[in-house]
Parts: C-alpha cells; sequence; structure tokens
C-alpha cells in the first residue's frame, strides 16, 4: 500500500513539473485584437509575456546576489522590454542588445558567433563586420516554428556550466515558455589556454 502511496505521489509530482513547463501557444504569447490590427501584425510578441521573461531572469539573478542587464527585442528588431538592475553601467547594457541583434541576424544563439570564433571556424573582426557579438548571453525566442525575436543578457561574469547570462535567459524562456532546445557547448577560450602557457598577458575580455 505504501509504495502505491509513494508511486502515484511520484507520478503526480511528475505532471505538476511537467504543467509548469508546458509549452505556450503562439496566440498566447503575441499581440491580438485591436492592437495586432493596428500595427497589422499578427505575430508580435506581447508585453506581458517579453516582461514576464526578463524579469524572471532579473529575479534569479537577484537572487544570487548577482545585478544584470537585460532586453527583449521582436523579430523587426523594435525593444519590446528593457530592464537593468542596479549597478549596471553602459557597457553592460549596451552589450545586452549587441547579443540580442545577434541572435536576429544569425537566427541563432548569441554564443554560436562565439564559438566560431574560438574554434577558429571565424575571426572576431569577420564577427563584427556582419553586424554581430561574439559573446554568450542572447537566445532566440521561439514559439510554434515561429521567430519572435530576442532576449539578450549582460552584466554577469560566468561561471560555465553552472551560472551565466546565457543560462539566465534559458531559464527564464523554459519558465514562461516551456522547454527550450539545448544550450550550445562551451568551448574553452584560447586565450585563457595561451596566457596559462605564459606567452604574455590575455587581451582584456569583452564586456559580458
Amino acid at each position: 500500500m505504501k509504495i502505491r502511496i509513494a508511486l502515484l505521489a511520484a507520478i503526480a509530482a511528475t505532471a505538476l513539473a511537467g504543467s509548469a513547463f508546458a509549452a505556450a501557444s503562439l496566440s498566447s504569447v503575441v499581440q491580438t485584437g485591436a492592437m495586432a490590427d493596428r500595427i497589422k501584425e499578427k505575430n508580435q510578441i506581447n508585453l506581458v509575456t517579453a516582461r514576464a521573461i526578463a524579469d524572471h531572469c532579473l529575479n534569479a539573478a537577484a537572487a544570487k546576489g548577482m545585478g544584470t542587464s537585460i532586453v527583449i527585442v521582436d523579430q523587426f528588431g523594435i525593444i519590446t522590454y528593457y530592464v537593468r538592475a542596479d549597478g549596471q553601467g553602459k557597457a553592460n547594457t549596451e552589450t545586452a542588445l549587441m547579443k540580442a541583434k545577434t541572435v536576429l541576424n544569425t537566427r541563432a544563439p548569441s554564443k554560436a558567433q562565439m564559438n566560431a570564433v574560438r574554434s577558429g571556424a571565424n575571426s572576431e573582426a569577420r564577427v563584427i563586420s556582419f553586424g554581430n557579438f561574439a559573446n554568450a548571453g542572447a537566445l532566440p525566442i521561439v514559439v510554434d516554428g515561429q521567430f519572435l525575436g530576442a532576449i539578450g543578457v549582460g552584466g554577469m561574469a560566468p561561471t560555465p556550466g553552472v551560472w551565466s547570462d546565457e543560462i539566465c535567459a534559458h531559464n527564464a524562456l523554459t519558465a514562461v515558455l516551456g522547454p527550450q532546445p539545448a544550450l550550445l557547448p562551451d568551448l574553452p577560450n584560447p586565450y585563457a589556454i595561451t596566457n596559462a602557457g605564459g606567452a604574455g598577458p590575455r587581451p582584456p575580455a569583452a564586456p559580458q
């Protein structure tokens, strides 16, 4: 009897966990009705959703004693919601937007550009020439296969695999929109390896 009760409890807990991250429907996260008619656009992320995503990340960072800057842009690059914690400077807020713009250009996480540079598949100069930023921290916002824009996060020192701007963004998207694609791997920084080998000081890190 006890085993049966425990099994039922486990099933119930699993169901609740699943429902907490149920996939959002497109109609629930975009502007509808008169507002959509006014701008003649049916697939533009609404303010409630953008704010929920950004605030989730902001609060998660605050719970860890960290400040961050977060921007949500729609698929046209229009800023829908922009927030920063106290203590965040211009570099932090600007890099959040630079990362988000990279997603708009590539329809891929901004980390893809960083990994391309770190792996030697691309140069940072070439990445910049296309208006992109080779740093992790921005992810596409996609619902029902529709690209709705991007979240860009900046300002936090990363602990790879544990916490970072990108992980904060990923957790927020999961909490508000449901399950998200797995994050790209964290490739080693060749500058860090060079520095460790005694070949001289590494270049200054780009702002997060």
